[in-house]
């Protein structure tokens, strides 16, 4: 954990202009896409009810209603239905989502009735995994969302407190396995509390869920709402809570990062998103945020910054990192443990962004990848980055961000040196969405992005020596060719630019965005 910390601490929050004061910032180390496996628990066949849980999931429609009483808000009721087969005999909830656990027992009070409206016995087998004693087609059950001590989770799962909170559909509601569950879900909200979402809404506080995975709805009374002017979409900021920077300054920030990665990778991957921004539900210390990108929607939970640039500063940074993934991941046809590639790629172009729109500076980017450098170079165990993001959450997610950013900043230097500026990982980057959006057939992750880094010879090496492979990053070759040299002292690197850099590197370091506030401030 204090790599992780290291890693957060420096990797998305250079300041441009802002007072200096003690940092404990957090990077959203969890984004839709982390949600890890079911963990529909690992047992051996010792319990025959449990191997019969798993053998009767079925897929299901569902209909839903969720009901919130204003006496006590953080306890969610839960009724609903089947609408085609029945569920067989197992009613399963979400038991695990990345590095926290202990989901299950947040349900209680189950009850369970047949196709005749009849009660179906049920027995608890762990927390969250129950066995009914015959088929059952509907289901009622209670469901704790106080929200968890662990303040990351806020991000990732539901909680609601006295004003409102969050519900995310796919740890409310049961799961079952194959693919992705649709479900029409009413909301029976205290008087005065509201609920926003992008999906479908077909009567009041009615909704056509397309995919429970994705559904998120922000509900209470402590929100406002405001539209983004992007190009290419319609997008609302809802947001709640007293902050230092104003709705307006959010919103307009927000729709600028949005049009920046509309001009790089060419569309929007759809026609509607929403960005909610809510305090943690528990006291935190200042800096701390997490963050969450599922489906069309990005979650911001954050504490706010002792100084006004301070919290613009932070804000701009979350933004850039988390409407990144509205295209990779979310925006492409991908499966698979890829997240070396679309969180390390991600954390550094959200650098080169910081550096082209002046948020951050050249230097600010550099100690960030001097860091990264450290950062690796210390891990007593390396694995390959496709096994570090199979392993991700056990282990091996602070390989995932500090080697995973390094290899997207050594394949920039590579393809522009080879192109002579005239190519970078931001077309790799646009050829990749443009290539695999839907309706494109889903392919693996990993297999696709290797291939697209293969297809360039001046990459070949990276990748079996630092993606595919486990040695360590080697970069003396390629900084020279940018004009970038290392320093060394006290076990920690200092990467910096070169006294006097020839013509070829000065072209290479202003693609970097080595001369950017040059070119913004019209000296």
């Amino acid at each position: 954990m204090i790599l992780i910390r290291l890693i957060k601490s420096f990797i998305l929050n250079a300041s441009l202009n802002t007072p200096k004061v003690q940092k404990n910032y957090s990077i959203p180390v969890l984004s839709p896409m982390s949600k890890t496996f079911r963990s529909f628990l690992i047992v051996f066949a010792t319990s025959v009810l449990i191997l019969q849980l798993f053998n009767n999931s079925k897929g299901q429609d569902i209909e839903a209603k969720i009901a919130i009483d204003a006496n006590s808000p953080s306890v969610a009721r839960v009724e609903g239905r089947y609408v085609n087969d029945p569920a067989g005999r197992n009613l399963s909830f979400l038991l695990n989502y990345a590095d926290t656990g202990g989901i299950g027992k947040r349900v209680s009070d189950v009850r369970l009735a047949d196709r005749d409206g009849k009660p179906v016995n049920v027995q608890r087998l762990i927390e969250g995994e129950f066995l009914a004693k015959g088929d059952f087609i509907s289901w009622w059950y209670q469901i704790d969302l106080t929200p968890l001590e662990h303040f990351s989770a806020a991000a990732h799962l539901s909680w609601l407190t006295n004003d409102g909170g969050i519900v995310m559909l796919d740890d409310l509601l049961p799961q079952t396995s194959g693919g992705k569950r649709s479900a029409m879900v009413t909301f029976e909200l205290p008087a005065g509390w509201m609920v926003t979402t992008t999906e479908r809404k077909t009567a009041t506080k009615m909704f056509n869920v397309a995919n429970i995975e994705k559904a998120v709805f922000y509900v209470g009374s402590d929100r406002r709402e405001k539209d983004l002017q992007a190009d290419r979409s319609h997008n609302k900021l809802n947001i709640s809570g007293e902050w230092l920077f104003t709705d307006d300054e959010a919103t307009a920030m927000a729709a600028s990062v949005f049009n920046e990665y509309e001009q790089i990778f060419g569309s929007s991957p759809s026609n509607e998103f929403m960005i909610g921004i809510r305090r943690f539900p528990n006291p935190v210390s200042v800096g701390n945020w997490e963050a969450d990108t599922r489906g069309n929607n990005i979650t911001i939970i954050s504490s706010d910054m002792p100084f006004k640039t301070q919290s613009l500063q932070r804000l701009h940074e979350q933004l850039r990192h988390e409407i990144f993934h509205l295209w990779i991941p979310n925006g492409v046809n991908l499966t698979g443990n890829y997240d070396w590639f679309y969180e390390g790629f991600v954390l550094y172009q959200s650098l080169k962004i910081g550096v082209a729109v002046n948020r951050i500076s050249f230097d600010d980017m550099l100690d960030t990848l001097s860091r990264a450098y450290d950062i690796d170079r210390m891990l007593s165990q390396k694995l390959s980055l496709i096994d570090a993001s199979k392993n991700r959450w056990n282990g091996s997610n602070t390989q995932v961000y500090a080697r995973g950013m390094l290899v997207a900043f050594l394949c920039d230097l590579a393809l522009l040196e080879k192109s002579k500026g005239k190519r970078s990982i931001t077309d790799l980057l646009r050829e990749l969405y443009q290539s695999h959006r839907p309706p494109n057939p889903a392919q693996d992750g990993n297999n696709v992005v290797l291939g697209l880094l293969r297809s360039h010879s001046e990459l070949t090496t990276i990748v079996e020596r630092n993606i595919t492979g486990t040695e360590a990053v080697d970069w003396n070759t390629l900084l020279k060719s940018a004009g970038l040299e290392t320093v060394s002292s006290d076990q920690t690197t200092k990467l910096k630019v070169a006294s006097k850099p020839n013509g070829s590197q000065k072209d290479l370091l202003d693609k970097l965005g080595y001369n950017n506030w040059r070119k913004k401030s019209g000296n």
